[in-house]
């Protein structure tokens, strides 16, 4: 009987072992990428009525043609918890993340949507657009600073994986009678918001001001402010291509 050299054995002992390692490798991907398919897709909303979704009759918003748009896509269930409430300001968005529901769901998220900022600005202005008062809408932009860059912070400390994305203010329909400079004096709230982004990891920033401007505003709102159920839909579609899974 041949005699089989010893060195033949060690390499085909060797060649056994690493095809074991590599089926044992890409079997585990395989399974967890089978395991990741079946998991749902969760998706926290923060922000005020136009995350809430008012102005469109079925409730939707933007958030949940994200939320359909990602559905589509991935073929995962998508579970989307919306905070949003309506009138809702920066201040209050940080007194609402002391709620442990919503804590909750952050610390879950796989991707996090902020929108707000555009009831600070209105309130800066006092609700007068004829003739925006300069110092206190500086105030009011440093005071969206501040809140912004804490909420950020906490989202972050309490998850440290989601992706986030923070939403820009667009110019509203407040009319004829609007202060010409309105839409610099938002461009500039936008810029604060845009800084505050970049200083979080894993944010990114969305603008939406392009979104209405040179179209007819009519066929996009239900008030002077509000989106309806077409502007909605397409702030939703836009935001849905800044996405990436």
């Amino acid at each position: 009987m041949r005699k089989v050299s010893k060195k033949w054995l060690l390499s085909g002992a060797a060649l056994a072992i690493i095809l074991f390692i590599v089926f044992q490798v890409y079997g585990q991907t395989d399974e967890s990428s089978g395991q990741e398919k079946n998991q749902p897709i969760k998706i926290v909303a923060l922000g005020d009525s136009l995350t809430y979704g008012v102005g469109d009759p079925t409730r939707m918003g933007y958030i949940g043609v994200v939320r359909n748009n990602i559905r589509k896509q991935t073929g995962r269930n998508v579970i989307l918890n919306n905070f949003g409430i309506s009138g809702q300001r920066s201040d209050q968005l940080l007194h609402q993340l002391n709620n442990g529901v919503v804590i909750k769901a952050l610390k879950q998220a796989d991707y996090v949507f902020v929108f707000i900022g555009t009831n600070d600005f209105r309130r800066a202005a006092g609700w007068n657009f004829r003739q925006l008062p300069k110092e206190p809408i500086l105030l009011g932009k440093e005071q969206l600073r501040k809140n912004l860059t804490t909420t950020l912070k906490i989202v972050r400390k309490n998850n440290s994986f989601a992706q986030i994305y923070v939403l820009g203010l667009y110019n509203p329909y407040f009319g004829e009678e609007y202060d010409p400079d309105a839409p610099n004096v938002i461009r500039g709230w936008n810029d604060t918001i845009l800084d505050v982004s970049k200083e979080s990891s894993l944010t990114k920033y969305i603008s939406t001001y392009e979104l209405y401007e040179n179209i007819e505003k009519n066929m996009y709102f239900s008030d002077t402010l509000h989106p309806n159920r077409r502007g909605y839909l397409k702030m939703g579609n836009w935001v849905f291509k800044q996405w990436k899974p």
